[in-house]
């Protein structure tokens, strides 16, 4: 089936209407469109996994790239990859995955393991304009949204177009820009649905990003 639309809450709708697309945006995650007796699966939630969440899984309990809270440990934790998942097929009716493919060295076996667990779910990364003007040394991957499929890039070095970033900061940067991130936050993020499979495109496999 693919990529599927599922509207956001009322209460996101509303705050959005209200121009507090900041609150709506922190709504989100609250936002779980599954029954109460559904099991979800939340892969790299760190230390801030998603409430609605039954199972956890992560790679390491230590990790530089999460910096900014310790492992949670508060439900069924297993430690494992997410290209190699510790689950049988289809165990979970809904698979979470926000903020962690723009971190994978294999995007392929990434999305195929979500969909060999999961019957549906739900991507969210940093879109591919944002990564590229404010590029995170922990991110391999841009990723986009388009015509109903994510379209994936490589990344040959944590920082590629060193050029327009220096742009941005001496241009765009600054607290008119943080503001806007701020208070309109989805463009500058990929939001994905999916059920059943995740279309996808890789636009560059042939390139390495085993860079330290």
């Amino acid at each position: 089936m693919g990529q599927v639309v599922i509207p956001d809450s009322t209460s996101m709708r509303l705050f959005r209407a209200f121009g507090l697309g900041g609150i709506a945006w922190s709504l989100r995650r609250l936002h779980c469109p599954v029954d109460r007796d559904a099991l979800v699966l939340d892969v790299g939630g760190g230390g801030n996994p998603y409430p609605r969440a039954n199972i956890l899984l992560d790679a390491y309990e230590e990790t530089v790239e999460r910096y900014y809270a310790p492992l949670t440990k508060d439900r069924p934790l297993i430690l494992g990859y997410a290209e190699r998942m510790p689950f049988r097929d289809k165990a979970f009716d809904f698979v979470i995955a926000s903020h962690v493919l723009e971190h994978s060295r294999d995007p392929v076996a990434f999305l195929s393991e979500l969909v060999r667990v999961g019957r549906a779910g739900y991507i969210e990364t940093p879109d591919a304009f944002m990564e590229r003007i404010v590029p995170f040394r922990f991110h391999r991957l841009e990723v986009t949204d388009l015509n109903g499929r994510l379209v994936i890039t490589k990344k040959p070095s944590w920082r590629p177009r060193s050029d327009l970033v220096d742009l941005f900061e001496r241009k765009l940067k600054g607290r008119a820009f943080i503001r806007l991130t701020q208070h309109h936050p989805d463009p500058f993020y990929v939001r994905f649905y999916w059920q059943g499979d995740i279309p996808y495109e890789v636009t560059n496999p042939e390139v390495s990003i085993d860079w330290q």
